[in-house]
C-alpha cells in the first residue's frame, strides 16, 4: 500500500501531457526551499523520480529468521504465570486434578507472574517496518551495517527504554543543553520503510513531532545526523503531517559495510549492559 503523499494513479483517459506537480504542492516546495535558504541547510524536496520510486507497493520484511527478541516476553511470563496460579489454586482447592503438584505450581506461578508484569511494564513495542519490493532486492548489496542495525533494532521487543533510538536522538538533539531542546519535545519513531532513492537503497524513519516541536530543528543538524548514521550514507528530511521522515540514502560509495565501524550507535538492550557492537 503507497503512502498518501505517493502520486496518485492517473485516471483513464486523462491526458499524459500535464506537467507534474508535487504532491503536496509547489505552496509547500516553496516553503521548504525558503526555510532551507534561511537555516542554510539541506532540506530535501523529493523529486519526480523519487516520489515514483516510493510509489510502489509496500510489503512487509519482517526477516524470516526467528528470534526470541521479536517475542514479548512480558506476555510468555504473565500467561505462563497466571496459568501455574490458577492450575495451583484450582488443585490446591480439589477443584482440579494435582493436588500433590498444587504447592510447587504455586511457588513457581508468583514469581513467573511477577516477572511478567514487570517486563510489560518495561516493554517496548516494535515499529512496523514496510519495503518496497525494489528495496528488498537492494537490501543485501546496498545497506550499510548502520541501517541493517537500526532496522532490527527498531522491529524488536526491547525493555528498559523510553523511545526507540533513544540513546541516538539524545546525542543528536543534546536533550536539556543550552543549544539542544527538552527531552519531552523529542520526536518519536512510528515506523520504517524501506524505499530505493535515486537507484539506492533508502532507510526511511518516520517521526511524529510533539507540540513546540519546529521542523528547523532536523534542518540544522543534517550534517550531525549524516555522519552519526554514516558512513556511506546521506541524510535528508521531508515534512509530513504526523511530522518528518528522516531518510538515510546509500550514497554509493560502498562504505560502512562489513566493517562495523559504528556499533555503539544504538543503546543496549537493557540499562547497565555495554552499547551493542555488529
Amino acid at each position: 500500500c503507497a503512502r498518501s503523499g505517493g502520486t496518485a494513479p492517473a485516471a483513464r483517459g486523462a491526458p499524459s501531457h500535464l506537467p507534474w506537480r508535487h504532491p503536496l504542492g509547489h505552496g509547500h516546495v516553496h516553503r521548504q526551499m525558503h526555510r532551507q535558504m534561511q537555516q542554510g541547510g539541506r532540506l530535501w524536496v523529493p523529486s519526480r523520480g523519487a516520489v515514483r520510486a516510493r510509489a510502489g507497493q509496500y510489503v512487509d520484511s519482517d526477516d524470516e529468521q526467528f528470534t526470541l527478541a521479536k517475542v514479548s516476553l512480558g506476555t510468555i511470563g504473565l500467561y505462563s504465570g497466571v496459568a501455574l496460579l490458577s492450575y495451583g489454586f484450582g488443585a490446591y482447592f480439589t477443584f482440579l486434578p494435582g493436588g500433590s503438584i498444587s504447592a510447587l505450581l504455586l511457588i513457581y506461578g508468583f514469581p513467573a507472574t511477577l516477572l511478567g508484569f514487570a517486563l510489560k511494564y518495561a516493554e517496548l513495542k516494535p515499529v512496523k517496518c514496510r519495503s518496497a519490493r525494489e528495496a528488498l532486492a537492494l537490501r543485501g548489496s546496498k545497506a550499510t551495517d548502520i541501517q541493517n542495525q537500526i532496522r532490527s533494532d527498531v522491529t524488536r521487543f526491547r525493555y528498559g527504554d523510553e523511545q526507540h533510538l533513544d540513546e541516538a536522538l539524545k546525542r543528536i538533539f543534546r536533550f536539556g543543553r543550552y543549544d539542544g531542546i527538552p527531552r519531552k519535545m523529542s520526536p518519536v519513531l512510528t515506523g520504517v520503510r524501506e524505499e530505493v532513492v535515486d537507484g539506492e537503497y533508502a532507510l526511511v524513519l518516520e517521526f511524529a513531532h510533539k507540540k513546540r516541536f519546529e521542523q528547523d530543528q532536523w534542518v540544522k543538524r543534517l550534517e550531525k545526523i549524516t555522519t552519526f548514521f554514516g558512513p556511506g550514507i546521506r541524510a535528508t528530511v521531508e515534512e509530513t503531517a504526523q511530522g518528518a521522515d528522516l531518510s538515510l540514502i546509500c550514497d554509493g560509495t560502498g562504505e560502512g559495510r562489513g566493517g562495523g565501524e559504528k556499533g555503539d550507535v544504538l543503546p543496549p538492550l537493557m540499562p547497565g549492559l555495554p552499547a551493542r557492537q555488529k
